[in-house]
């Protein structure tokens, strides 16, 4: 029976969010170490207990190093980093002779001074185990593939879904190759290749074309000696080097058939580029087109999504909304910290009169005011019920919800809700079922989350830090040319 460990550090970054992430935002989400990180992620559909689940049922012993995971957010401290690298290194040392790692990454975790610190946290696992110790690494699709990391592991798998819908499938995937690996069934690897482009995460779905083509053509592939093929589209609010298209093959000993697959699905998505355009709407223009009684609208805000890194404050959509009093039932939510504290001040019944919005990031919006009657308060988690993460919980800080009175019910957070899930706002007393339009600040999670919920889903055409429209940020640190943000011909870019 060999000793498996398993480790998860998991965190989206956002380059354009100007709030730092710092280690509070993992303790709030649950940072865990040793027995208590297998205890508290069992049950749920995320990789560290799929990996988990089927160490134990191959018959190897699992053991757990760490869980740390936070919401997506801007860059992360130096000192945070220098401590979660610190607790993987530890935690490895400590736990005595290992025979082979599953190490759960997000792919896209920038640290201050450490643009590719996923690839830091792999070669620090390396350096923490006996020499020849295989690393397994788990990726999101929205990893930004580096050679660095692929060098650090010795086989690389992601999801193969979007919306996510398989955590903890990845998770098992990875065991299998740990196990397999140990048992001397394979000896596999993972090579690399790698396009110029950029994708908007609103086009990315598995479901629909030409995301599904690619997919079926990765599935296609998996035969014989390749047994994995990943696609990784990258979330595009990453100013970064070596920022890409990027298609990882995992195969048992046939580099040369992995690399040719890997060049001709990533060189079929450079080939589909044009097809990945997106059209959102005017929000105004939106909002007026809502019409009572014909089931939710969603009202996809991208823009401003927390699961995307931006801070989920701005105040565009509410304001829309409010144009409407009266005349449309709808629900939205933002994080406003100081909204939250009138609003425990008042108490519940209280009524509040108070500016809602841009107090974390103010480039996108102004702030709203306000006017309504407290109905709930508290400072619960939510645990998320849709396919996605299922029976994760999220923590809200304290939270607020406040009746304006005129058909408008609002969620204000010290954290940013998750509303790709309706959890996120059934547990604070509001039904999305029950009104026309709800605020959704999500690019593709909510069709998972709220799949056969809602009349229609309406894409907004707003700035942010998770916009759409790529063509409002401004990259300065990404390899150029790269499509869509450069005009003109380009060429298809080189394996990695």
């Amino acid at each position: 029976m060999g000793r498996i460990a398993v480790a998860s550090i998991i965190q989206e970054t956002n380059t354009f969010s100007p709030q730092p992430s710092t280690l509070d935002d993992f303790v709030a989400q649950g940072y865990w170490r040793g027995v208590e990180a297998a205890d508290r992620s069992a049950g749920t559909n995320t990789e560290i207990a799929g990996a988990i689940a089927h160490v134990h049922r191959s018959g190897h012993q699992p053991v757990p190093i760490v869980r740390a995971w936070a919401m997506s957010g801007g860059v992360l401290t130096a000192r945070a980093f220098a401590v979660l690298r610190g607790q993987l290194f530890d935690g490895l040392i400590g736990a005595g002779p290992l025979d082979a790692l599953v190490l759960c990454l997000h792919g896209a975790l920038v640290a201050e001074g450490e643009p590719a610190a996923d690839a830091v946290l792999a070669e620090t696992a390396r350096a923490a185990l006996r020499p020849g110790t295989p690393v397994i690494v788990t990726h999101d699709l929205h990893a930004n593939l580096t050679g660095r990391i692929v060098a650090a592991a010795d086989a690389l798998v992601g999801f193969h879904t979007y919306p996510h819908i398989d955590q903890g499938d990845t998770g098992r995937r990875g065991a299998v190759l740990a196990v397999d690996l140990l048992a001397g069934r394979k000896r596999p690897g993972t090579v690399l290749a790698k396009r110029p482009l950029l994708i908007p995460a609103e086009a990315q779905a598995i479901a629909d074309p030409p995301m599904g083509a690619l997919r079926r053509l990765a599935d296609e592939a998996t035969v014989g000696p390749i047994l994995d093929v990943s696609l990784f589209p990258v979330q595009p609010w990453l100013d970064v080097p070596e920022l890409g298209f990027g298609v990882t093959v995992t195969h048992d000993g046939d580099e040369a058939a992995a690399r040719a697959v890997a060049d001709r699905i990533a060189g079929a998505a450079w080939a589909a580029r044009e097809s990945f355009a997106v059209h959102p709407v005017p929000v105004d223009d939106a909002v007026a087109a809502i019409r009572p009684g014909r089931g939710p609208v969603l009202l996809v805000q991208s823009a401003d999504s927390p699961t995307a890194g931006a801070t989920a404050d701005s105040a565009v959509v509410v304001a829309a909304l409010l144009k409407r009093a009266g005349e449309i039932r709808a629900v939205a939510t933002l994080v406003d910290a100081p909204a939250v504290d009138a609003c425990h001040r008042a108490g519940i019944g209280g009524l509040v009169n108070t500016p809602i919005g841009a107090t974390l990031d103010r480039r996108w919006s102004e702030p709203v005011r306000v006017t309504g009657t407290v109905t709930r308060l508290a400072a619960d988690p939510v645990v998320l019920t849709g396919d996605s993460m299922t029976g994760q919980t999220v923590a809200l800080g304290r939270w607020a919800v406040l009746d304006t009175g005129s058909g408008l019910g609002l969620l204000l957070t010290e954290r940013p809700a998750p509303t790709f899930d309706p959890a996120g706002y059934r547990h604070a007393g509001l039904e999305p079922a029950d009104v026309d339009a709800v605020l959704v600040r999500s690019a593709t999670m909510y069709r998972a989350g709220f799949a056969g919920q809602y009349a229609e889903a309406v894409l907004l055409d707003l700035p942010g830090a998770s916009t759409p429209r790529l063509d409002y940020l401004t990259f300065q640190h990404a390899p150029r040319p790269l499509f869509p943000l450069d005009p003109g011909p380009l060429q298809g870019g080189e394996d990695g």
